[in-house]
């Protein structure tokens, strides 16, 4: 009985020797398996570190390294990277609005005389010549009936220097007298011609403000030269006075500068001619200053252009009335 159990435990033949053979190799080679695994992850292991350690430092000095200074340039100095072209030129538009326009200094003076004119000619149809609404004018103590256009012929001449500021003080007194309904102007002549108020050959409403302006006009101009009326009565005419004022020391002058008085005479009859029954459109009044003309030129004058036999409108005023001899 115990043979037969001795021959299944161990088999006989060629195939129990080779099971026997394989058996020691099968340690040795799990040795070499385990210590390749091990090998493999220490490699691998330490090509993750350093690849860690290496991120680290870069981001490490990343963060840690200054930030670079921050600098400007200006806008100026920025150029464009290609040439700008310019843009098309469109055609001009008319401008829906008119622009304002610079008023002028002249311009301005217009507007004032035109607001005269409208003044002037609101009362042109308020009355006639002498009309009794206005009223009646005094130079020098010479009246003169009441008269919407008045003009003042003064001589400033070099003979006029003592008593230029008493006559324009005069002027003055006369002006301030009249009402803006009134005009008036004023002509010197002086220097061998003659110098109009500078109010663009119109007549000024004879208000505060034109009247200042006058004074002072006058009182800057000085006496000079020799005296010619011509000049002055032809533009006194030319505004259409109703009455002149005519005031000299000497009409016709003197010596070199003296003038014909006949041909003085020959002009206002042109300038004022009388009409088929011997009236004249314009009353002329003469003031003598200072000394009496020996030919009576301005006397003549006053007497063929007065306008009325029964007043001489005539009138000497003296040194002595003039303030000229105290």
């Amino acid at each position: 009985m115990t043979k037969p159990s001795n021959q299944r435990a161990s088999p006989a033949g060629p195939a129990g020797r080779r099971s026997r053979k394989r058996r020691p190799g099968t340690p040795l080679a799990w040795s070499l398996s385990i210590v390749a695994h091990v090998l493999l992850l220490a490699f691998a292991f330490l090509v993750t570190w350093s690849v860690v350690d290496a991120s680290e430092d870069d981001v490490e000095s990343r963060i840690l390294a200054p930030p670079p200074p921050r600098t400007f340039e200006p806008v100026s100095t920025l150029r464009p990277t290609e040439p700008i072209r310019p843009a098309p030129t469109l055609p001009a538009r008319r401008p829906t609005e008119s622009r304002p326009e610079t008023v002028q200094v002249a311009e301005v003076a217009d507007l004032i005389f035109a607001a005269d004119d409208l003044l002037l000619d609101g009362t042109d149809l308020a009355g006639g010549e002498g009309d009794a609404s206005l009223p009646g004018i005094d130079f020098g103590g010479v009246g003169a009936p009441a008269a919407r256009r008045i003009v003042f012929v003064v001589d400033a001449s070099g003979s006029m220097i003592g008593a230029y500021p008493a006559v324009i003080d005069q002027v003055e007194r006369t002006l301030r007298r009249l009402v803006p309904r009134q005009s008036f102007s004023v002509v010197l002549f002086r220097a061998g011609g003659a110098e109009p108020l500078p109010t663009g050959g119109r007549l000024r409403a004879a208000t505060t403000p034109a009247i200042d302006e006058a004074a002072d006009w006058m009182r800057d101009l000085r006496p000079e030269g020799r005296s010619d009326p011509a000049a002055a009565l032809r533009k006194a005419f030319a505004v259409d006075p109703e009455v002149v004022y005519l005031v000299s020391t000497d009409i016709t002058g003197a010596g070199v500068y003296e003038i014909d008085g006949d041909a003085l005479i020959e002009l206002l009859d042109e300038l004022n001619p009388a009409d088929d029954d011997g009236r004249r459109k314009t009353v002329i009044r003469c003031i003598q200053l200072l000394d009496e003309d020996r030919l009576g030129t301005l006397r003549k004058i006053a007497r063929m252009h007065g306008g009325d036999a029964q007043e001489s409108g005539f009138a000497f005023i003296g040194r002595e009335a003039l303030g000229l001899d105290r």
